[in-house]
């Protein structure tokens, strides 16, 4: 059992996740995949990997080739709304965001950021009521965001794997809107005034396009594919020159970001569910449904 025996030759780990070859996304035979989590620090260095696979081959069969990967982050981002009644507490919109902020990084902590750990969406807005009795419901919806690294001044391929199913419920679906993908900005080679962007045309096809002034001038509809069975995006020779600012800091990725098909998510392989909790977004109203709610449509966002 390689999990068991990693654990023992490595005392920082977390978790482990292993799987032959064959059952690789591009099939190896005669190897076996072994993704380890440690317990404190980032990814393990080359040579920490190299002695690991060395101990490992002690224990294996001749003919299988242990290799190890590195752990895939897919972060998840929540977008909340919470009714409450504010007539059953003296708790204000603030404290009640803050207490549900709390319970998702909770659930984030101790629930997820492992392998093989699902997303289950009942379970978190389950959490979420729970959290004080004077909520009374929420709606909690879900996208997924993962990022590359660009090789500056080369043209080359870029293949983001969500490794969940993507909302598609017809062809064509959304295509006027952007699809169901959006990514962050970049220019390109040649190109020193245009920032672009990434989205889909409902029909398989990532399109680059820019925004004049509300309106998307689309320069290549065929820039990669989107499988939205398998959730696997791929982006075709993209020359990219310069990284925009995400979120108002300088960037070294350009983040993708998808919606699910289905509100339970479930990780593979080496693929971890992490939800981003710092941009997610958590409002809180007072319900207008309830008599007397002073403050009803108030919101407060992250």
């Amino acid at each position: 059992d390689y999990k068991s025996k990693v654990k023992q030759l490595y005392a920082n780990t977390q978790a482990v996740s292993a799987w032959g070859g064959e059952d690789a996304e591009t099939p190896f035979y005669g190897r076996v995949y072994i993704s380890i989590l440690p317990t404190s620090g980032s990814n393990l260095t080359d040579s920490t990997k190299a002695r690991i696979v060395t101990d490992l081959k002690k224990y294996s069969v001749a003919s299988v080739t242990p290799v190890i990967v590195d752990p895939e982050t897919t972060n998840v981002l929540l977008t909340s709304t919470i009714k409450f009644d504010e007539k059953v507490t003296t708790k204000t919109s603030d404290t009640l965001k803050s207490n549900i902020i709390t319970t998702i990084t909770n659930y984030n902590a101790n629930t997820l950021q492992s392998f093989d750990t699902i997303f289950r969406h009942s379970k978190l807005t389950g959490l979420i009521d729970d959290t004080d009795e004077s909520i009374l419901s929420n709606i909690t919806t879900v996208r997924l965001r993962k990022s590359f690294i660009p090789t500056i001044g080369s043209s080359t391929k870029y293949t983001i794997n969500f490794a969940n199913a993507l909302y598609n419920p017809h062809s064509g679906h959304a295509s006027v809107e952007g699809g169901i993908l959006s990514s962050t900005g970049f220019k390109i080679d040649g190109d020193t005034t245009n920032i672009w962007f990434l989205d889909d045309d409902g029909q398989g096809n990532v399109r680059r396009y820019r925004m004049d002034g509300s309106v998307r001038s689309y320069r290549n509809s065929t820039q990669g594919t989107i499988d939205y069975s398998t959730g696997k995006v791929e982006v075709n020779s993209l020359n990219v020159s310069n990284i925009e600012n995400i979120r108002g800091a300088a960037s070294t990725v350009i983040e993708v970001t998808v919606k699910p098909n289905s509100n339970d998510l479930v990780p593979i392989r080496n693929q971890i569910l992490e939800i981003d909790v710092a941009n997610s977004s958590v409002t809180v109203e007072a319900d207008t449904l309830v008599g007397g709610s002073a403050n009803a449509g108030i919101g407060y966002t992250t």
